[in-house]
């Protein structure tokens, strides 16, 4: 079973997000680059990070450090809140103090599951976690101002409360794995960031490994290793959903919509979005309105 790169679509303004999984799920092992809490409210939960085992109960909380794989097994009639964020959420830059560790040492270095917590500090934690996730499920006026506050109030007591995790190789390991997960991340930032300024042209595997500075043969070793698909793939799927945006939000001719988002052909968009969508792109469109039509 490999491990595969999960990139959230998050709002690079507010790159936050909220759900509730419910009931048994088993979630097969994934990374990103967002740090996740998992706040367990309802069962139990079977998890894994970095292939050492956890067993979570109702009331327990787990930080997920960014590029850290995990999977989990939840029970039946069980719930959890998830959360996930971008350190770039913090603008880091500006709020760090003299002598104080980075972000990203914090959440390498502290103990990550609420068990190694004092109780007054789990019941804060629960406490935001709570507001936030209200905040989110509700939305009422200012909601956005209210979440960003309750972070900044978790980080808070990360840095206060939290303690650090003893030298052992457990942590050693950790330690390891996130630098090794840094320098993976960098790369995979670089390799997007270029997707998204020239998706529109033609891209090759030689130009993106005379990008990266490696061989043909490890780009498409390195790329398919850490995201779970193949570079061709993985380059299809961003120009089609580019597609989509421009078919419902755009009145232009297939012709424009092709050459936008770097297709070569009419045909070749065609044919690519039919066999993602199972639906040709102008009947996409059609159905896309029709439904927007029935709703209004």
């Amino acid at each position: 079973m490999s491990n595969y790169l999960e990139i959230p679509n998050l709002d690079k303004g507010f790159p936050f997000r909220r759900f509730v999984h419910e009931g048994e799920v088993l979630v097969y092992p994934h990374w990103h680059k967002m740090i996740e809490v998992i706040y367990v409210t309802k069962g139990t939960l079977h998890l894994g990070i970095n292939d050492i085992p956890i067993h979570m109960q109702a009331g327990e909380i787990q930080f997920i450090n960014g590029g850290d794989v995990h999977y989990f097994l939840a029970s039946p009639n069980s719930e959890r809140i998830v959360i996930q964020f971008d350190l770039t959420f913090f603008q880091e830059d500006e709020m760090q103090a003299d002598g104080e560790p980075s972000l990203r040492q914090l959440f390498a270095k502290m103990k990550a599951h609420s068990t190694g917590w004092s109780k007054e500090t789990v019941v804060k934690m629960q406490t935001l976690l709570h507001a936030i996730h209200i905040e989110d499920e509700t939305k009422p006026l200012g909601y956005k101002y209210l979440i960003k506050a309750k972070l900044m109030e978790m980080v808070a007591l990360l840095y206060r409360e939290i303690p650090a995790e003893e030298d052992d190789k457990t942590r050693i390991l950790s330690e390891e794995i996130t630098l090794k997960s840094e320098e993976t991340l960098e790369k995979l930032d670089e390799i997007f960031s270029y997707i998204e300024a020239h998706y529109k042209e033609p891209i090759s595997l030689e130009e993106m490994a005379r990008f990266t500075g490696f061989s043909i043969y490890y780009f498409t070793k390195f790329f398919k290793k850490n995201t779970g698909v193949t570079f061709v793939t993985f380059l299809n799927d961003y120009r089609l959903n580019q597609a989509k945006w421009l078919l419902i939000n755009e009145e232009i001719p297939m012709a424009e919509v092709a050459e936008q988002v770097g297709f070569s052909s009419v045909k070749t968009f065609h044919h690519a979005f039919k066999r993602a969508m199972g639906i040709a792109p102008l009947k996409y469109r059609k159905t896309i309105y029709g439904n927007k039509l029935t709703r209004n």
